[in-house]
C-alpha cells in the first residue's frame, strides 16, 4: 500500500497538499502514499485498517459477494450520495476519530502507569470505540474512495480529507510541542516497527484470533507502540507528528525513512491476513 510514504503533504496556509491540488486515479492511493509518512502509529494504524480492508475488498472472488459479514439490502448505492452527504460522512468521521484519539491518550497513560497483556487492552478498546460512520451509512471503502474521488476538488472535501490526514491547518501549527530532529524521527519510526513487529508476532499466536475485531486490533497495537515510544523517548503521537511536518521536506527523500515505513506497512498486512 504505502508505496512512497516518505511524502508528507506539505502546509495548507502555503499551498494545497499534492494530493488535493491535481486529480489522481484514486484518492485514497495518495493517502497510502502520505499516510505514514504524515503522522506517527497514532493515527496510521487506524487508518491503515480501511486501506488495507479497502484492498480485501476489491479481490472479493464474486461481484454480489459483501464484506465484513455486511448485510447487502443495508449497503446504500454509491449513485445515491450526493457531495453534502459525502461533507457529512468526513465530518462525522473527523469526530469519530477526534474522541477516539482522546480515548488513546487515556489509554497510553494507563499502559504507561501499569502494562497489561494486548488482549485487555484490546477489550479496553472494544469499549470505548466509537460508531463507524462508513457502517452506519452502508458504504464500503472501496465505494467511499470512488465519492471521494468524484468529489475531490470540492472545498469542504478537501478540507475533510486533510484533516483525516493529520495535515496542519494553520500556519506554524507543524512547529507547536517538542522540536525533535529529524534523525530521530527515523530512530523513532524504526523503533515503532520493531515493536508493532512485535504484537503480530504475538497476536499469529493466538488460538482465538479469528474472533478479533481487526480495526480494534490496529487500535490496541496502536495505544501500545505509543506507550512504548513516550515510555523510551518521551514523546507523544503528537511531538513525532508534528516533528514530521516540520522535516517532510528532508524525509521525503531520505530512504530509510521511506524504507522503515514500508516495512510498517507490511507488517500492519501481516497482521490483517492474520486476522483474515
Amino acid at each position: 500500500q504505502v508505496v512512497s510514504s516518505g511524502a508528507s503533504p506539505p502546509n495548507l496556509s502555503q499551498q494545497q497538499p499534492e494530493l488535493l491540488r491535481r486529480p489522481r486515479p484514486s484518492v485514497m492511493e495518495n493517502w497510502q502514499k502520505v499516510l505514514l509518512g504524515a503522522a506517527g502509529v497514532a493515527g496510521a494504524t487506524a487508518v491503515l485498517y480501511y486501506l488495507l480492508r479497502d484492498d480485501a475488498e476489491a479481490k472479493l472472488a464474486t461481484p454480489d459477494a459483501v464484506p465484513d459479514g455486511r448485510d447487502k439490502s443495508k449497503m446504500t448505492s454509491v449513485d445515491k450520495v450526493t457531495k453534502e452527504q459525502v461533507q457529512q460522512i468526513l465530518q462525522e468521521i473527523i469526530e469519530s476519530q477526534e474522541k477516539m484519539k482522546a480515548h488513546m491518550k487515556v489509554l497510553t497513560q494507563e499502559l504507561l502507569a501499569r502494562p497489561v497483556p494486548f488482549e485487555q487492552t484490546y477489550q479496553r478498546i472494544h469499549e470505548v470505540q466509537p460508531e463507524d460512520p462508513l457502517e452506519r451509512y452502508g458504504i464500503s471503502m472501496t465505494d467511499f474512495d470512488a465519492l471521494l474521488n468524484k468529489h475531490q476538488h470540492d472545498p469542504q472535501v478537501r478540507e475533510g480529507i486533510a484533516k483525516i490526514m493529520g495535515v496542519p491547518t494553520t500556519a506554524g501549527s507543524a512547529n507547536k510541542g517538542a522540536t525533535v530532529p529529524a534523525k530521530k524521527v527515523i530512530e523513532v519510526h524504526s523503533f515503532m516497527h520493531e515493536e508493532l513487529d512485535r504484537i503480530v508476532k504475538y497476536f499469529n499466536t493466538l488460538s482465538d484470533k479469528a474472533k478479533y475485531d481487526m480495526k480494534m486490533v490496529t487500535l490496541a497495537a496502536q495505544a501500545v507502540v505509543g506507550a512504548k515510544v513516550e515510555e523510551k523517548y518521551g514523546l507523544t503521537s503528537e511531538d513525532i507528528e508534528r516533528a514530521v511536518m516540520a522535516h517532510h521536506s528532508a524525509l521525503a527523500v531520505d530512504q530509510e525513512f521511506a524504507n522503515v515505513n514500508i516495512k510498517m506497512q507490511q507488517t500492519m498486512a501481516q497482521m490483517m491476513s492474520a486476522g483474515a
